[in-house]
């Protein structure tokens, strides 16, 4: 999208801890990389089977209100554990949104938020853009974002069996890694600068995304920086 920049939205959702902003530029980001109609955010309490409407744009989605983890495209994501796009959100069982509301009739994608191996949150966007359904690369990593914000306003349990400090468990290279991918390294540049082969750094990055519970390159710097392991 033009004037949209991926890193820039990341900082900017990360730049500030507290919940309900952190939610509301989330949203605003969302909505210009896809180009959708509306959307939400809920937290996820799996303790309880349930998950609860923190945020919305574009459209009435119950906030506040909780419901089921087997309901709604929260409900779909959760269960798949990835990203879902769903063709027609007007067939989903349970969907949320009122009955004529115009998003009802587009297509809506929902991306699961992870702390360490957990789904904590769902963002929901409803009619994207063709684009967005064919790619969740951007939107996926532009979501995690918001993961630690979330865990540290305390309005979603800890993950189960989550061991306290898996960041000391990084080796120094892993760290070095770690910085690199920070500044939008890439693989081979990496390699390059650490004097080692692309395929030692796609093993390394394999064991740092297992180490810090996370499933892509954003989400682990996010939560490397959030834990202090790295600077």
């Amino acid at each position: 999208m033009t004037g949209f920049r991926l890193a820039d939205a990341v900082a900017d959702v990360y730049d500030d801890r507290r919940l309900e902003v952190v939610l509301r530029r989330l949203l605003r980001h969302t909505a210009r990389l896809t180009g959708s109609a509306a959307g939400s955010v809920s937290l996820v309490d799996a303790h309880a089977g349930k998950y609860t409407k923190a945020a919305e744009y574009g459209a009435s989605c119950r906030l506040g209100a909780s419901f089921p983890l087997d309901e709604g495209a929260t409900g779909r994501a959760f269960g798949c554990r990835r990203p879902v796009v769903i063709p027609e959100y007007g067939r989903l069982r349970s969907g949320h949104l009122a009955g004529d509301d115009p998003a009802r009739r587009g297509a809506a994608a929902a991306v699961p938020i992870w702390w360490r191996g957990d789904v904590i949150a769902v963002s929901v966007i409803f009619a994207p853009d063709a684009r967005t359904v064919r790619d969740l690369d951007d939107l996926e990593a532009l979501t995690q974002a918001a993961a630690a914000a979330i865990m540290r306003s305390g309005r979603t349990e800890k993950p189960l069996n989550a061991p306290e400090s898996p960041g000391m468990t990084l080796t120094p290279r892993e760290c070095d890694v770690l910085l690199l991918l920070r500044h939008g390294l890439t693989y081979r540049e990496i390699a390059s600068r650490l004097c080692i082969s692309p395929k030692t750094v796609d093993k390394h990055i394999g064991a740092i995304l297992r180490k810090t519970g996370t499933t892509n390159r954003t989400a682990a710097v996010v939560t490397a920086l959030d834990n202090g392991w790295i600077r």
